[in-house]
């Protein structure tokens, strides 16, 4: 058994560079041994019993580059323009609208982490830490210096909508805005009341940091930084140590600048905090298994092997206790690949060009995607979630997500059947639960398709 799994990890290595050696390889693995490899891992609910594995369906793919090279520059040119963004921000992105709206929507009707509505008290004491008449006091440029979270107040403890209706309650903390990955580039407006959280714009969203979490940056280290090339995390969790000490756990989907590359391993910058709040740079030596030069040259195969370390992963909303949820999936498989998407669902499904599918039939949609869909470079879009299209099996196209569940209805009364992680399904996943709530199957809702790596409408 240690043998097969360590004849994988040696395919797995291959992956990362290519070549139609590393497709038979793994092809030979997956047909041959799927027991072992998890490819056939049956679940009781129809459209989950399909192959779980990414790299099951990326197998009869030819493993060739998706996108020309000059397109491949062009995107990686953006992600890199949008990435240090909150650099060239003079003033804050509408925080006072953001941090109002918080509380107008927020502020009434919540419940706290023991399932008690949340006190008038407590809403003014958050309130009074977030300053919104302070809006604009820093303006500091900043860099997060270990996985941290956007919270939309400046506080850890979560506000709840009612555990009582479906699909809210835990783990939906509605004040968990994002995860933010190590090495990011803020803009700092200003700080809470007690000084312990920043208010912060990233690239993609806003909300409160704690100040412990960030760096600020000079105007030396930003043109250092922006000058170099990154490279991407692509091994989940992977440990990054600065000799003997170790000082995060780094998820797919990070960026950190390249300070050398090599064949075996890579040269990293990693932020440090240092006196005053000030960053301090630590040079960082990590393999070539677990972070590559960007942008990845992005293939069928490729593409797969991403996605392969972001399977099975629990569902968590905004990047509550450090999961993912659908956006942040999708996000975080691109990423290294140099294409850049917002964090919100219904944005990332009009990024590029997409298409619209409303009007159409059930088995037009499909034929739709089956059609013009890009295996692990489409994305399938409906009200509120987000899938990356991986191509067929036996005939009904898939999709690879995290979701929360599948909407149920019993005498009239809404409920959900959970599934609660990332899986690849079928898009009529939950068809043969008897309380499945009618015309809600991920097929009824689905009405775009977005293709981020290209340009325009159709």
């Amino acid at each position: 058994m240690k043998r097969i799994h360590s004849f994988l990890h040696r395919c797995k290595k291959m992956w990362f560079g290519g070549g139609g050696a590393a497709c038979a390889l793994a092809f030979l693995c997956y047909a041959f041994f799927p027991g072992l490899t998890g490819a056939h891992s049956a679940w009781a609910l129809a459209g989950l019993e399909v192959p779980q594995s990414p790299m099951y369906h990326a197998a009869s793919f030819m493993d060739e580059p998706l996108i020309t090279a000059e397109r491949h520059q062009e995107l990686y040119r953006r992600l890199k323009e949008q990435f240090y963004s909150p650099w060239s921000q003079t003033g804050p992105r509408q925080a006072t609208e953001v941090l109002e709206w918080v509380f107008d929507r927020y502020g009434v009707n919540v419940y706290g982490e023991n399932l008690q509505p949340r006190s008038a008290a407590w809403i003014e004491e958050q309130r009074r830490q977030a300053r919104l008449d302070a809006v604009g006091e820093l303006n500091r440029h900043a860099v997060s210096v270990r996985p941290t979270s956007l919270r939309l107040m400046p506080t850890e403890t979560p506000a709840f909508r009612s555990p009582e209706l479906a699909g809210e309650g835990y783990p939906f903390d509605y004040l968990q805005n994002s995860a933010v990955h190590p090495g990011e580039p803020l803009f700092v407006s200003h700080l809470s009341l007690d000084g312990l959280w920043a208010w912060c714009d990233t690239s993609y969203a806003s909300g409160w940091v704690e100040l412990r979490d960030l760096a600020f940056v000079d105007d030396a280290a930003k043109v250092r930084w922006t000058a170099l090339p990154l490279a991407a995390i692509v091994r989940e969790n992977a440990l990054l140590r600065d000799g003997t000490e170790s000082l995060f756990r780094a998820k797919v989907g990070a960026l950190l600048p390249l300070l050398r590359r090599g064949i075996g391993e890579h040269a990293l910058i990693v932020p440090v905090r240092g006196q005053n709040g000030l960053m301090t740079e630590r040079a960082i030596r990590i393999s070539a298994e677990e972070a590559v030069p960007a942008p990845l040259v992005p293939t069928t195969w490729t593409l797969a092997a991403v996605a392969e370390e972001l399977r099975g992963e629990l569902y968590g909303w905004g990047g509550f206790l450090g999961n993912r949820d659908c956006s942040a999936t999708t996000r975080d498989t691109l990423l290294p690949f140099g294409v850049w998407l917002p964090r919100n669902s219904r944005f990332q499904a009009e990024s590029g060009r997409f298409l619209s599918l409303e009007g159409l039939s059930n088995e037009e949609k499909k034929e739709l995607l089956k059609r013009e869909g890009v295996p692990f470079l489409t994305l399938v879009g409906l009200p509120g979630h987000i899938m990356l299209y991986v191509g067929t099996h036996r005939g009904e196209p898939l999709v690879f997500h995290n979701m929360w569940g599948i909407r149920t209805e019993r005498k009239g009364v809404e409920g959900r059947y959970v599934l609660g992680r990332t899986a690849v399904t079928t898009l009529d996943l939950g068809e043969d639960l008897p309380e499945h709530a009618p015309g809600k199957l991920l097929i009824d809702r689905i009405n775009r398709l977005g293709f981020p790596a290209e340009d325009g409408m159709k």
